[in-house]
């Protein structure tokens, strides 16, 4: 196996590992995703969007804005130029959990670089900016 493919396996296997890794994904794929993405967009968004956004059907999202919707983080309402649509709003209650959710993942960014050191950390960050603009260049076409 050449040195590329042990490493390609070591980074899969260590994205796979862990608790963080588990939180990490399960917060890409229900509430504070869509709050996330209604925090950032500033503006109303249809089920359809957060859908697409998502990569997820359109029955999780309805699931999770039920979930919302009954915690008082979002707000649903129908389009007024166009009845057949639904909109929705994140509410301050959402707003408060999305800006305390952020928080805690920079203070644990920080502590994760702090304990790193500033040279290991300097150079973690130079590398995986280097990783995904590469990555982001390269990648295949995922429609062909």
């Amino acid at each position: 196996m050449s040195s590329i493919e042990e490493l390609v396996d070591s980074l899969g296997e260590l994205m796979s590992r862990g608790k963080v890794m588990d939180e990490f994904n399960r917060s890409g794929k229900g509430e504070i995703f869509i709050l996330r993405y209604l925090y950032m967009k500033e503006t109303p968004a249809s089920p359809s969007e957060l859908s697409e956004a998502l990569c997820s059907s359109t029955a999780r999202i309805s699931a999770a804005l039920r979930t919302l919707e009954k915690k008082g983080q979002i707000h649903r309402e129908i389009d007024t130029t166009n009845r057949r649509f639904i909109l929705v709003t994140i509410t301050e209650e959402g707003r408060e959990r999305i800006r305390a959710n952020m928080q805690r993942m920079q203070n644990h960014l920080v502590q994760v670089l702090t304990e790193m050191g500033e040279k290991d950390a300097r150079e973690f960050v130079r590398l995986s900016m280097r990783f995904f603009e590469i990555a982001q260049r390269t990648r295949p076409d995922p429609f062909e």
